[in-house]
């Protein structure tokens, strides 16, 4: 009994170093590319060892495999996929839902454009995984929704392939540029209320909802206004 009782929290430190190793490793690929990172800065970043890396992951391939596929299920639990309650996409209402669901995650982890981003310049085995195990299931999830909204007419009339991309790339470019958006506008990205005004946004563009302006979006540069 004492011996099981001991194996608890070494079991349970185990998992949370794994996971500080994921959640570090994703962003030195975000950043930095496959290439580039490096498993020992993960290790530092990750108040690990070496080792530790070794250990649960193996090789470096083995560990960006494992912080894809832990990103992606991150993604489907956020949308409530997981354990949760997805929205109802056929409604227009549940659409919407899923639009908002998908740009608080968007904020939330703007790392997985980035990846994203990465391995599509490149191309090759890493990218065709993601798309063979991950990216076209998941895109088989809205496509019929998508196309059904297009043909009810709440949704532009458009090429699937080319409405996906812009409704993948409206919910994430503006987290993804967050510094370009602090330097040429003054407005933080990531903040609450930037959030809430882009998803109004997005609504107003995709949907067709009313354009307003609402009083808590941020406030724009005078050179905007010109």
């Amino acid at each position: 009994m004492a011996g099981k009782t001991a194996r608890k929290p070494l079991q349970a430190r185990a998992e949370a170093t794994r996971a500080r190793i994921l959640d570090v490793a994703r962003h030195h690929f975000a950043e930095r590319g496959f290439d580039a990172a490096n498993t020992r800065d993960i290790a530092a970043d990750a108040d690990t060892s070496h080792a530790m890396i070794r250990y649960h992951f193996g090789t470096k391939d083995s560990l960006w495999r494992e912080a894809v596929a832990d990103m992606f299920e991150r993604l489907r639990a956020e949308l409530g996929f997981e354990n949760g309650a997805p929205p109802e996409m056929d409604t227009i209402e549940g659409y919407r839902e899923f639009l908002r669901r998908y740009i608080h995650y968007c904020a939330k982890h703007p790392e997985h454009a980035r990846i994203m981003i990465s391995e599509s310049v490149r191309g090759g085995p890493r990218l065709h995984w993601m798309v063979e195990n991950f990216i076209q299931p998941g895109h088989a999830v809205y496509a019929g929704p998508t196309r059904r909204h297009m043909e009810a007419g709440n949704l532009p009339n458009a090429w699937h392939p080319s409405l996906i991309f812009i409704i993948t790339s409206i919910c994430q470019m503006p987290f993804v540029l967050a510094a370009e958006a602090r330097e040429l506008y003054g407005v933080d990205m990531l903040s609450p209320q930037a959030i809430e005004a882009h998803i109004d946004s997005v609504f107003a563009f995709l949907l067709r909802d009313p354009s307003r302006i609402r009083a808590d979006w941020p406030a724009i540069p005078d050179w905007l206004k010109s």
